[in-house]
């Protein structure tokens, strides 16, 4: 995840802490919990393939278990998705376990089961509730398969900041979206939202590759996003491509930014960040489908590292395109969308728009330290 923001005011966010660090633990930081795979949504575009139906969730016993296991490896944040996490009617056990263990936690929703009840049961537990958005009223119910979405994912947001949660969108490019981004901004402004994520589209779940735009739009978009950014009004973030962090750089020529970046690292799946199923399956992340482990033995898998995690940990001897000279500040991208895209998950990321970069004079095909 890159902090646009960060990169172009200097303005430090609590998760900054992790994102720039620059620190190498041996466990990850970040986990991703998905709680579930039911969901009362049916999203063109999920990545774990949820949707109304009836899927058996694990038991909260083992989720409280991961919990303790987290703590017990030090673990800094942790995220509640899934599917949707509050069609689980115990997911505050779960946020209050993780909170009394010193855990940040936060909410990954589609905003339409924000009630009062509850948010009243996360109240203080929850440090942040992300809300997916899609675009215009129209555009957000297509993408959710289910009338009226929009309007109560806007209810959760509105009633979530009544109640004093830190509260932010959540948007995803794809190619039926992308020229929705101003609406975005233009909706975080009347709804006094100040915080977004903007997603590059992962290929997993019901999310295929014909949804995703072309890299020359991804430029321009993301040229579009840094250039909103500017104004200083908002904590903007994006997520699933660190060749983002690189076009700041290009655009900025900012030695401090350089230094950020490789701070960050770029793609740190199964290192910094990594991902536990509804079936209790560990992955790198929530769009890699190679196995790790199970979340019964959450912490094994990197006391005694399981062979993947040692590539992914030494990805430069492995990924297609570590040769680029910018390889330190974008770790070779997704592995998920690789292997979906070329069928090898060391293949090249075919949505690292570098050369397009290149092709557009912002940078020259040499390493960053030259400039």
């Amino acid at each position: 995840m890159i902090s646009i923001s960060r990169l172009i005011s200097g303005k430090v966010e609590d998760a900054d802490r992790i994102r720039y660090s620059g620190i190498k633990d041996k466990y990850p930081s970040v986990l991703v919990f998905n709680v579930t795979r039911n969901c009362n949504l049916r999203c063109k575009h999920c990545y774990s393939g949820s949707g109304i139906g009836l899927f058996q969730d694990l038991p909260l016993s083992s989720w409280l278990n991961a919990v303790k296991q987290a703590s017990d490896m030090g673990v800094k944040h942790v995220l509640l998705s899934g599917g949707e996490p509050l069609s689980r009617r115990d997911v505050h056990v779960i946020a209050k376990e993780a909170h009394e263990r010193g855990i940040r936690v936060e909410l990954s929703t589609n905003g339409t089961m924000l009630t009062r009840e509850r948010l009243e049961e996360l109240r203080g537990l929850i440090d942040y509730v992300g809300v997916s958005i899609d675009g215009p009223e129209p555009v957000h119910d297509r993408f959710r398969g289910v009338e009226g979405a929009f309007s109560k994912a806007l209810k959760g947001v509105r009633l979530a900041k009544e109640l004093g949660f830190k509260t932010g969108f959540r948007f995803t490019l794809t190619k039926d979206n992308v020229e929705h981004v101003d609406f975005v901004f233009q909706l975080m402004e009347r709804e006094e939202v100040d915080r977004v994520c903007f997603y590059h589209l992962a290929y997993a779940g019901r999310a295929d590759r014909s949804l995703d735009i072309d890299n020359k739009t991804r430029l321009s978009v993301v040229k579009k996003i840094v250039e909103r950014t500017k104004a200083g009004k908002w904590e903007v973030l994006t997520a699933d491509n660190p060749v983002d962090g690189i076009l700041v750089y290009s655009l900025t020529k900012s030695v401090n930014v350089l230094d950020l970046l490789r701070k960050n690292g770029g793609n740190k799946s199964g290192e910094r960040i990594a991902d536990i199923s509804p079936e209790g399956i560990v992955y790198p992340d929530q769009f890699t489908p190679v196995p790790l482990g199970r979340v019964e033995n959450l912490r094994e898998i990197w006391d005694e590292p399981r062979p993947l995690v040692k590539m992914l940990r030494e990805r430069k001897r492995y990924v297609k395109c570590s040769s680029c000279p910018f390889f330190d500040v974008c770790n070779g991208g997704l592995r998920g969308r690789a292997l979906v895209y070329t069928g090898d998950l060391w293949g090249k990321d075919p949505s690292c728009y570098l050369e397009d970069i290149f092709k557009d004079g912002l940078l020259r095909e040499s390493s960053p330290t030259s400039l």
